[in-house]
């Protein structure tokens, strides 16, 4: 399946054996606290040069873990059915490139799907990252190991659709590759499982679902992309059985019509940005659509405001519970494309 070329000194996540190759290397990055990186990124530091120290999951976000999956556990197997049949069918040389961190277990399961259905389909995961782009390095070794491949890309789900415009950025224009997401309400995927804003599983969690990898960083030119292991994560890492579980659910449902068969949302982020200004909110970069983008809002970043569609939607009762303990404003807005969407701290005084 893979290539014999040495990854010895590449990353070696958790994922069961075979599911995926990791196009990154343990590196060196400035860890800091939340309000410093806030800090250094409004002075105009790139994101992909800084990395923010992860804890164990609260019981917040493991009780969210569980109790989604349980909750969309049979969608979630026939959308993952359906994306594959969708992109085996439409691409015969397609090769999985999972974008590091939220599109590696959903690649991790689309590799085993596909094997269900006799195909071997390579998987590669590697890193993207606002204002610095796709690791070009991890793109040259893909395209040498599988140069007439269709390179398709996964991830979990869009917020704004930034993801796709950094890939059309990044990916040379002889390249053939398409974006498959699972949830895409942004409508920027070329084959999307569901336009819907449906939380996964896995947005509650980091590290722990995702192999034990850090968020990635950039490092010396004409290297890999970095990351870090989270071994000190290792007894809450539930990376393996979730794509267990995704895989057996994907194996007892039938798969759902691709989202395409349906109208493709066209100015879902732009809705978003005009009810952001309302708020005196008009940079972009600090205006997160889409419940996977709030939750990692809520985790990561410093946010201002709480956006909803619903009051009391099962799928944002951790961002409820998080903003009320944050102190975070929380509005409802029944017109809203996405179930969520926070807005990040400016740092100006109020």
């Amino acid at each position: 399946m893979f290539p014999s070329t040495d990854l010895t000194r590449t990353l070696q996540p958790t994922f069961t054996r075979g599911d995926v190759v990791t196009l990154l290397v343990e590196g060196d990055v400035d860890l800091v606290d939340v309000a410093h990186k806030e800090a250094l990124l409004r002075a105009g530091r790139s994101y992909g040069t800084l990395l923010t120290p992860e804890h164990a999951p609260s019981p917040l976000q493991q009780q969210t873990y569980e109790r989604t999956l349980l909750r969309h556990g049979p969608r979630l197997g026939a959308l993952l059915a359906g994306l594959s049949r969708t992109v085996l069918t439409t691409h015969p040389e397609a090769v999985y490139v999972s974008l590091a961190r939220a599109g590696t277990p959903v690649g991790c399961a689309l590799r085993r799907v596909a094997a269900d259905a006799g195909r071997d389909v390579p998987h590669y995961t590697v890193s993207i990252i606002r204002g610095e782009g796709l690791d070009p390095e991890a793109l040259r070794r893909i395209r040498a190991f599988h140069p007439r491949a269709t390179l398709v890309f996964v991830d979990g789900w869009s917020g704004k659709g930034a993801i796709a415009a950094t890939l059309r950025a990044s990916v040379p224009a002889d390249v053939p590759w398409v974006l498959a997401l699972l949830c895409d309400p942004a409508g920027v995927a070329t084959h999307a499982a569901t336009w819907d804003d449906l939380l996964l599983p896995h947005a509650a969690l980091n590290a722990t679902v995702s192999g034990l990898l850090s968020r990635t960083f950039v490092q010396a030119r004409g290297q890999l992309h970095g990351a870090r292991l989270e071994r000190d994560l290792a007894a809450h890492d539930v990376s393996a059985t979730y794509v267990d579980a995704l895989v057996a659910l994907a194996r007892t449902h039938d798969p759902a019509p691709p989202a395409e068969a349906h109208m493709r949302p066209i100015t879902a982020a732009a809705h978003v940005q005009d009810l952001a200004a309302t708020f005196g909110e008009l940079d972009p970069t600090r205006i997160k659509p889409g419940i996977g983008e709030a939750t990692r809002v809520f985790l990561r970043r410093t946010p201002a405001r709480l956006l909803l569609r619903e009051q009391d939607h099962p799928d944002t009762a951790m961002l409820r519970e998080l903003a009320d303990g944050q102190g975070v404003p929380v509005s409802v807005h029944p017109a809203l494309p996405y179930a969520a969407a926070a807005l990040i701290a400016s740092g100006r005084a109020p």
